[in-house]
């Protein structure tokens, strides 16, 4: 009879046991170990605790590393674990171990204030088995257009260290309350410059009048299709965008295609649109799991208030019954004032609001759409309660960088 092996999962790795897991994920994935040590080591905010791993008979087998993320929802910040780097020694492939890893990082973010886990993979299956489920998202490509020149009094230039504070700047304020937004503080930026994301990417910007109105980056890639990775810019500079994004399609020679992420507001969605060879695309890499519903709910409720002010029920009184799959939450609108409770109102008469955990998530970061039924997408049974989740999930000029993959 053979004996199982001795198995154990555990989290914030020796200094030998971190060296173990770059070495399985330099192993594994055709980016090296240097990817994995640059990303990591050189992030002020790392906490051992995030980086996970199983370890077979004492020796290390397998690995996966959660990023802390706070992400914007309007005014409201949630706490995301981004879940990366999953590596599995081939030696040890097939008794489970990634998805002992995935079920223990569940509960330990459940214990530490995370609301909901972001994944972004094309092998979906495996995912699922742990609760992530694919939540698509849309993308425009077109060929790579001829260089434009920018308006007068703009100019285009490279990057240097000097800008970065223009830089943090012109993010902040084009991204207040824009949904799915990283927040990036100072150390943010500084640790941001020494990372694959970053140093795998050209950087230009927009000058004018000696500042520094818009920036973008593209992928370095010799591929036939590039990403941009990130076009942020200022009001005054919106006219100058478009030039922008030529200049850094000049910069991949091999390239045929320009792919982007792009809010519906930003002016390369329109200008997309007027390309008769643009084409939008699905991207379907974002895999989300719900961790904690009622925490979610309670750092979004002064956001959910104020969208109710702001609607046609901002006089009124509302009951509301909201369930997510097990969860049941009881919300309260009275004197322009929102509660979010685990228990009901006796004397009260409730709306049922009835979306799965996914549905949830993916209306608290896109903005609620009306579900086609079933399972897995349950129908709203009246149009009534579709228009108090449009209110209290608009849609949302929703985006997330590509300079802050995991």
């Amino acid at each position: 009879m053979t004996s199982q092996p001795s198995i154990t999962v555990a989290n914030a790795p020796s200094p030998q046991q971190l060296e173990d897991i770059f070495n399985i994920l330099g192993e594994v994935f055709p980016v090296g170990k240097a990817f994995f040590q640059d990303r990591l080591l050189n992030d002020s905010s790392y906490d051992p605790q995030t980086t996970w791993f199983a370890t077979v008979e004492g020796k290390v087998a397998s690995t996966i590393q959660i990023f802390p993320l706070h992400i914007r929802v309007g005014q409201a910040v949630l706490k995301i674990g981004g879940i990366g780097s999953v590596g599995t020694d081939p030696c040890y492939r097939g008794i489970g171990l990634a998805q002992s890893l995935l079920r223990a990082q569940t509960e330990w973010m459940k214990q530490n204030d995370y609301d909901a886990s972001l994944l972004l993979a094309i092998i979906h299956a495996f995912y699922e088995k742990a609760g992530w489920k694919l939540i698509p998202e849309k993308g425009c490509s077109m060929p790579k257009p001829d260089p434009i020149e920018p308006p007068a009094g703009y100019e285009i230039v490279p990057f240097e260290a000097q800008y970065l504070d223009q830089l943090r700047h012109i993010y902040e304020q084009y991204n207040d309350g824009r949904t799915y937004t990283l927040i990036r503080d100072e150390a943010y930026w500084n640790d941001l410059l020494l990372w694959p994301a970053w140093t795998q990417a050209d950087c230009l910007l927009v000058r004018h009048n000696g500042r520094i109105v818009a920036y973008g980056l593209i992928e370095k890639s010799d591929q036939a299709k590039v990403f941009i990775q990130e076009l942020v810019y200022l009001p005054e500079a919106a006219s100058a965008v478009v030039a922008l994004f030529t200049a850094l399609g000049q910069l991949r020679p091999h390239a045929k295609h320009v792919l982007a992420k792009l809010p519906d507001d930003h002016p390369l969605a329109e200008y997309y649109k007027q390309q008769p060879q643009a084409e939008q695309l699905d991207l379907n890499i974002s895999m989300w799991k719900m961790i904690h519903c009622r925490s979610m709910l309670q750092k979004l409720r002064p956001e959910l208030e104020h969208r109710i002010r702001s609607s046609e029920y901002a006089e009124q009184k509302l009951h509301l019954e909201l369930r997510a799959g097990e969860d049941r939450f009881w919300l309260n609108y009275a004197d322009r004032k929102l509660a979010v409770s685990q228990q009901a109102d006796p004397f009260a008469a409730y709306e049922s609001l009835q979306l799965d955990p996914w549905q949830l998530i993916s209306s608290v970061i896109f903005g609620y759409e009306e579900a086609s039924g079933g399972i897995d997408r349950p129908r709203q049974a009246d149009s009534a309660a579709s228009a108090i989740l449009r209110t209290l999930f608009p849609k949302q000029q929703a985006v997330f960088y590509l300079t802050d993959k995991f």
